[in-house]
């Protein structure tokens, strides 16, 4: 493997606070809110302040989970392993404040893979406890997150392949997005939920690119 243990622990739990300062910090869920309400004249924060922060937050949900399912897609190339993963995801094993998730062990397509599996694991792990301590999760938040984010596995398996740039037309994110969103106008509000995935998409891709853009001394 590339990388030492440490190494991996350090780059997880990077990740998940990058992921959330992102999300954060650029405001991309408040944007998306404030550029969508603008464009079709749907009520936004200044209209009605106390639905638009229970939007926000429930948005902002969903662009996690988007988020940590695209993280979890690219982890296995990342760390140049080649697995394919079977059975049911486990609920948090180890406990810190929040809890430790671990995961279904992957299964490799080879013997020779598996002592790479365990890297995988180790970083998962650590992904999820970052990401649970800085969002305070409890332990009903952290297995609903599980249940949600297998959910969006099993959802996401069904869609078939489209060509790279488009918005996607369909999707749990998408669906789920859009009826937060303007369940009136269902189709318009599932067209801006699209465009909104490749942006998630794309602030993920980033995530993993910055943790593992280069060899650190830990």
């Amino acid at each position: 493997m590339p990388y030492r243990p440490r190494e991996l622990v350090v780059r997880a739990r990077e990740a998940a606070a990058v992921l959330l300062a992102t999300l954060d910090h650029n405001e991309m869920v408040a944007r998306f809110l404030d550029i969508y309400s603008a464009e079709h004249r749907r009520p936004g924060r200044a209209d009605q302040p106390s639905f638009y922060r229970e939007q926000l937050q429930m948005i902002r949900r969903e662009s996690i989970l988007a988020a940590v399912l695209r993280i979890e897609a690219a982890l296995p190339a990342r760390l140049k392993v080649s697995v394919t993963v079977r059975g049911a995801r486990r609920p948090p094993k180890k406990k810190t404040k929040g809890k430790k998730a671990a995961r279904a062990k992957p299964r490799a397509k080879s013997a020779g893979l598996d002592l790479a599996i365990p890297f995988l694991d180790l970083f998962r792990e650590e992904f999820f406890v970052a990401l649970g301590q800085s969002l305070s999760w409890s332990e009903e938040d952290a297995q609903e997150f599980w249940r949600d984010l297998e959910l969006y596995e099993m959802l996401a398996a069904r869609e078939p392949s489209r060509p790279a740039g488009r918005a996607a037309a369909s999707g749990p994110f998408v669906d789920r997005v859009a009826l937060l969103l303007d369940p009136s106008l269902m189709e318009q509000a599932r067209r801006a939920a699209g465009k909104f995935q490749l942006e998630i998409n794309a602030a993920a891709d980033r995530v993993l690119r910055k943790v593992f853009s280069r060899r650190r001394a830990n």
